[in-house]
């Protein structure tokens, strides 16, 4: 009866050893248990935070941006300067390539920056205003710079609003 007994002993301990296992570890369907996830896309991205303090500085734009919520589908941040001033945008539905689509272009020009889709563009309500944006594809979304000269002293805005987009670009997710 002893070697029944410890037999019996074994096969309970072993039960217990594997019940306790199964414990807080996977899950019961045998997958593993998911990681911490980490944010996609531009939705942890601030647009007051996308260029860096010295790089606002160099560009002539104030250190610290206001923020602009006029657009809730595109939350953004103004800065003002000398000569220029600028809003930097986000978009997480939208594209170069949807933005493209749209009939309220004066000025689309497709081009490239830091390897993705862009576009150098003004709207056919700012022709006069001298606004020009650049936009690029970025985290499945896009991110839209917006640049006026404070008076028009006859400067490039596209020009500037796609060096600001070089910068940005290659610090945001694809």
């Amino acid at each position: 009866m002893r070697a029944w007994f410890r037999t019996l002993v074994a096969v309970c301990a072993g039960t217990v050893v594997l019940a306790a296992a199964g414990c807080g570890g996977a899950e019961s369907n045998g997958d593993p248990a998911p990681a911490t996830q980490q944010p996609q896309g531009l939705a942890e991205i601030d647009p007051c935070t996308l260029l860096k303090p010295e790089e606002l500085t160099s560009l002539g734009f104030e250190t610290s941006g206001e923020p602009d919520t006029g657009i809730t589908s595109e939350p953004g941040c103004r800065f003002n300067g000398r000569p220029f001033r600028a809003t930097f945008s986000k978009n997480q539905e939208k594209s170069v390539e949807s933005y493209g689509r749209q009939d309220n272009w004066a000025k689309f020009d497709r081009v490239e920056v830091d390897g993705r889709p862009a576009a150098s563009a003004i709207d056919k309500s700012a022709t006069q205003a001298r606004i020009c944006s650049a936009l690029f594809d970025a985290g499945g979304g896009v991110i839209i710079i917006d640049v006026s000269e404070f008076r028009d002293q006859g400067l490039d805005e596209c020009a500037e609003a796609l060096r600001i987009a070089e910068t940005i670009a290659p610090r945001m997710p694809r």
